[in-house]
């Protein structure tokens, strides 16, 4: 499957033409005002044909993008049906012209703004040439799907681009929690977390805490924070479980744990890090426990942890440079 775009002409009246023509199950193309323009002549092909001739290569299930139809900045796309046709076009102001068609499927028909935020900027859509094709097509059609919901809602002071830059780098997220998983076996992931922990604004103390079965008592790491509010010296004890976890987080032994911690080293604050999913079971038991203790606990899974690294220490991940 290919997706072509074609540059709408110039004047108002023929957009309108050219929309309604679509609305009608037909895509048309210009530079076709003459019976002898018709591509299915081959004996009589000229320099003329030999540039328009790509539109033999429009087939079945292929996307035509009209731009700047039916008015500027405005597109629409359909699907097309059949392959290359020619007709008796559209009367136009200079005359018979888009004799060139296709059919296409009506219910595909979709009208959107160029620069809908929901059109992935690797989606080309400014008209240079008569058409070009778009080879972003994966994008093209997520694109397409993100019109239909209205997919995106762009923050304050957000751009596009920024908005699906974003986006696009969600799956790399999910790798580097993977990737400090791995390369941080058993208890080096704690230490590895103290690291970051130890780099974060208003943390005093970051307390390692034990090394052997059954000598934490659900603390792998305590956690001093300063409180931030304006002529006070308050600190916050920050209880917190890590575990090494693939896939869904469904031991729910770490709450309990995190409660053992909280109770033994009188913290205020119950965190479990976790490489794994967070499951809704284990969102219940934190909640329970916390109602039942009086102590909030939080939970920082899968992709989140890689946020949390890539926020305080990006150097541990990232060979920094001489931004460093």
């Amino acid at each position: 499957m290919t997706v072509w775009a074609f540059n709408g002409c110039n004047e108002n009246k023929e957009k309108g033409l050219l929309l309604g023509s679509l609305k009608a199950g037909k895509s048309r193309f210009g530079w076709s005002q003459d019976e002898n323009h018709n591509l299915l002549i081959k004996n009589n092909w000229t320099d003329w044909h030999s540039r328009q001739l790509f539109l033999l290569e429009i087939k079945e299930d292929d996307w035509i993008v009209h731009i700047n139809v039916p008015t500027w900045g405005r597109c629409v796309a359909a699907k097309v049906v059949s392959r290359y046709g020619f007709d008796e076009g559209l009367e136009c102001s200079w005359g018979t012209d888009f004799r060139h068609f296709f059919s296409i499927d009506i219910e595909s028909i979709i009208e959107f703004e160029r620069r809908d935020p929901n059109v992935l900027p690797t989606v080309n859509l400014n008209p240079r040439y008569r058409y070009h094709r778009i080879h972003a097509q994966e994008d093209f059609y997520t694109s397409i799907n993100n019109i239909k919901s209205n997919k995106v809602n762009l923050s304050e002071g957000e751009n596009k681009e920024e908005y699906h830059l974003k986006q696009s780098t969600y799956s790399y997220l999910k790798e580097l929690t993977v990737l400090i998983q791995s390369m941080n076996k058993s208890k080096n992931l704690e230490r590895f977390l103290a690291k970051v922990f130890r780099k974060m604004p208003n943390v005093i103390d970051v307390e390692e805490n034990g090394f052997g079965w059954g000598t934490d008592y659900g603390a792998d790491l305590i956690v001093t924070v300063k409180s931030q509010l304006v002529l006070s010296d308050m600190e916050t004890k920050m209880i917190i479980q890590i575990k090494s976890y693939s896939g869904d987080h469904t031991d729910l032994s770490a709450i309990d744990q995190i409660r053992t911690g909280l109770e033994k080293y009188n913290g205020d604050i119950g965190l479990l890090i976790t490489t794994g999913e967070k499951t809704e079971s284990l969102e219940k038991k934190a909640m329970e426990v916390s109602d039942n203790i009086g102590c909030p606990i939080d939970i920082l899974s899968g992709d989140d942890v890689a946020r949390f690294v890539i926020k305080y220490a990006p150097d541990l991940i990232f060979d920094m440079g001489v931004l460093a």
